[in-house]
Formats: structure tokens, sequence, C-alpha cells
């Protein structure tokens, strides 16, 4: 109830946002055209399918479109248990649950619809598979493993890194143990195999140029940035990680949260167990920074790394079971909880970001006729072709260049010249013809300018909201010249 109440609160206070339109740009797709459609973006399908059956019930409402991720969401409060009552019993699951339940990151990508819930979702799950594998020996527990990995490995690109931290935690057993886990992995990469021709794909286009642009931190600290995130504040969702408390208290909180993550493994109780939380736990991130700093940014601060935010918080609800008994164990749980929730209520009682994209769309839809041609420069197509359709408007749209339409959730001004005939040529067919109109949702880069500079010359180009502002002033109206 606490999980569900806080992730329905302010569940709509905000417009969905590039990302999250782009989800059901790329769902509300035929079936069998949403794995090739990402093969120019950055990954892979399973989530995206998921979505599809649930729009396809529920409709592409903001609020709709949000309830997948809500109920991966409420689903993570019971998974996170059951991992932490592996290792320490009913007091560590209960303990975990409820901490699961109101911590701020997941109550926050529960609001949002992408994979950042169903991902820790499948991640605890294997977990949890694992150990019953490594402490019992069951077999059942094995293929329930292999087949969570492999999901995983379809729901986002980071969840590779799961197989390495489940590696580690398989040598902590004996050899029996790990040679069936070698087994579980090689069916888990056998059934991801045709994914990796698209994967290499992926590897070599510039979509993760992005995070180098905005991802100024140095790779040694990321994942000490992450546990600080994960321990009192909210991530990535179009604007900036930060914590919800001020610096010297969230330091307080996070050196709390490292300390649960390590001290069980200090004691004699389970220290198998808990080594095997932490190695689970530390592997992914500490993996991402290292290919960061040597390979190519992957990294994304306050976002890709929800992979094992459930994983750490089990881990703390098994530290303060074994450190604390009785009342004293739920008085700090009760204390922790309520800290964490009020923390989860104001999150959610305001908005957070402002996107350009439905104001656009709020002043373009009404002006709409019936054959209006849209042109989209840049990252605005799949968010405001969203909020078009929700109006219920109609339009031909097209991006330029063109070749952007192939992943419209990433865009790199500097991959195009703007001196290149193809680009003029482009350009130039975008020119409205007798009796049609073409509206330009603009930028201020190079590469649009191409286009506004091509509209002058052949049409009648005017700046209809230009008394608005930024960023109504950014869409055009190019009309034929009336002789």
């Amino acid at each position: 109830m606490l999980a569900t109440g806080l992730r329905l609160h302010g569940l709509t206070r905000h417009p969905f946002w590039l990302d999250e339109a782009y989800s059901v740009t790329v769902a509300r797709q035929p079936l069998w055209a949403i794995a090739p459609s990402l093969a120019d973006e950055s990954g892979p399908p399973l989530y995206y399918l998921l979505l599809h059956g649930w729009i396809k019930l529920l409709g592409e409402g903001q609020a709709a479109g949000r309830l997948l991720s809500v109920l991966c969401g409420v689903l993570l409060v019971p998974a996170t248990a059951r991992l932490a009552r592996r290792v320490a019993g009913e007091r560590g699951g209960l303990a975990a649950a409820f901490l699961m339940a109101a911590t701020p990151m997941a109550v926050q990508f529960s609001q949002e619809a992408r994979m950042y819930t169903l991902l820790p979702l499948l991640t605890v799950l294997a977990g949890e598979r694992l150990l019953v594998w490594l402490q019992d020996g069951m077999r059942g527990a094995l293929l329930a493993h292999a087949l969570l990995l492999a999901a995983i490995f379809y729901t986002h690109n980071w969840g590779l890194l799961v197989l390495p931290a489940a590696g580690a935690v398989a040598l902590l057993y004996p050899g029996e143990r790990i040679r069936g886990w070698l087994i579980a992995a090689s069916l888990a990469l056998l059934l991801y195999a045709p994914w990796v021709p698209v994967l290499v794909t992926q590897v070599r286009d510039p979509s993760y140029q992005f995070i180098r642009m905005i991802q100024t931190i140095p790779w040694w600290q990321l994942p000490l940035r992450s546990l600080l995130i994960f321990a009192v504040g909210v991530g990535d969702i179009g604007g900036q990680a930060t914590t919800l408390v001020p610096a010297p208290a969230s330091y307080l909180f996070a050196g709390w949260f490292l300390w649960l993550l390590v001290a069980p493994i200090l004691s004699g109780v389970g220290r198998r167990e808990s080594l095997a939380l932490l190695l689970y736990t530390a592997v992914p991130p500490v993996g991402a920074a290292l290919f960061t700093a040597l390979a190519r940014p992957i990294y994304l601060l306050g976002r890709y790394e929800i992979l094992i935010l459930p994983v750490a918080i089990a881990a703390a609800g098994v530290a303060v079971a074994k450190m604390f008994r009785g009342r004293r164990l739920s008085l700090l749980v009760a204390i922790w909880v309520l800290a964490l929730a009020g923390l989860s209520v104001r999150y959610t009682a305001g908005v957070h970001r402002r996107f350009p994209e439905p104001i656009m769309t709020g002043v373009l839809a009404p002006n709409l006729r019936p054959g209006d041609h849209i042109v989209f420069c840049g990252l605005y197509r799949a968010a405001m072709e969203y909020h078009l359709r929700q109006r219920g408007a109609t339009f031909e749209p097209a991006s330029f260049p063109a070749e952007a339409a192939n992943h419209l959730g990433w865009y790199y001004e500097s991959l195009y010249r703007p001196d290149a005939p193809a680009l003029m040529t482009e350009a130039s067919a975008q020119c409205p013809q007798p009796g049609s109109r073409t509206w330009v949702v603009a930028t201020s880069g190079a590469t649009c300018g191409v286009l506004i500079d091509t509209l002058r010359t052949c049409s009648s180009l005017s700046s209809p909201f230009l008394n608005l502002g930024v960023p109504a002033n950014q869409v055009l109206l190019a009309e034929p010249r009336v002789n």
C-alpha cells in the first residue's frame, strides 16, 4: 500500500518528455517492426514489446503509459524482500520491503514510461534465484536464473554487466555450483545471441556520445555518487541527478548506507551471503565506470545504475536485521522509512522538469490544417508527435535531415556537414508546394539553419508565434509565395 500510494502520487503532474514519448513511438509500431527499428538506437527490445501490448489494452495516455512502470515498481517491493529474506530471514525481508517501498529514486523511476523499473525487477529476481541454486542446488532455480539473465540482456545493454556480477557470486561457492552456473550463463548467452549483431551495430554508432556531452564527473567518482543518490536522492530523467537533503546530511546517509553494505561481511554469521550481495551490487557500476574510463562513456549517473538499486536495498535490509533486534529494529526501520517517504512525497508533489515540446505543441496544434507538413529539426520529433496525436491533430511529419528519423531517441548535429550537397537537396525538397504549408520546428544549429535559409529563398517564411517568446518562437511557417 505504501509503495503503490507513493508511486501514484503526482503520477501525471508533468507531461511526457522525450524519452517517454520515444518509448511510445517505438512501442506503437507493429510488433514485428519494433526490434528492427532499434538497430540505430541504443537499447534492446523487451520493454518496448511489453509496452506494445500494454498500450494496446490501456491506450497511449500519460497515465496509462506510466502504469506499466508503476506495476514493476510495486513488484520490486516483494522481489527485494524475497532476496533479503533468503539471506536474513523474515526480519531482513520486511526491512528491505519497507525501504524499497519508500526510496525516492525507486519512486521516481516508477513514474517514467521507460524500462528503469523492469530492469531492476528482473535483476533482483535473477539474484534471488541464483542464491537458491548456490545454497540448495535446485535446478529449477538455476533454469529460472538463466531465463531471467536473458530477459535482463534484452531489457537494457547495462544488463550485460549482471553476468560478471553473477559470476563473481558463483565463485564464492563450491565447484559443482560454479559449473552449474556456467551452464546457465551459456544458456542465457545463447538466447541472447540473435541480438548480438544489433548490439554490435549499436556499439559502432555514436548514440552514447550524449553521455560524454553531459557527464563531467570523473569516472572513479561515479559509483560513489550513485550510492549517494541511492541513499537519499533522485536520478536523471531529463534533469540532473541530485540528493533531496543538504550536502552534509546526504553524505551521512550515504556513509550509513555504505556501512550497511560492508558491515555484515565483517561478522561471522552469513558472511558469504552478505559478500554475495555486495558483489552483485558493486560489480556492475564499478565495471561500467572502468569501461567508461578505458573505452567509451556508458555510465549515465542517476539512471542506468538503477539496475542494482534493489540489491543494494536488500543488502541494507539484511544488515539492519543482523545488527538490531526487536523494538530497536522496528523503531529504526520506521524512522528511516518515514524519512524516505517524506522525501518521496515532497518530490512527487512538484514539477521538477519543463520541456519545450508540450509548449510548442500547445501553440501549433490549434493552427494546423489538414495536409500541413511539419519538419522537425534536432530531437523534437518524438515528443511533439506524441503530444500532437494526443490533441487529435492531423499532419504529415518529416525529419531534417531525413536520416534522423531512423533514430528519434538521439541526434548529433556534428554528424552532418552544413555544406554537404545532399543536405542542400533535402532542404530544397521541403519547399511548400502551391496549396500546402510547411511548419518547421527549429533549433539554433547550423544544420537546421540550412533548412531555414533554403525556405527563405523558396517560400514566405514567418514566425507566427514570435510574440510568445521561447520556445514558441522556434515554430516557423513556410507558405508558397504569392506573385
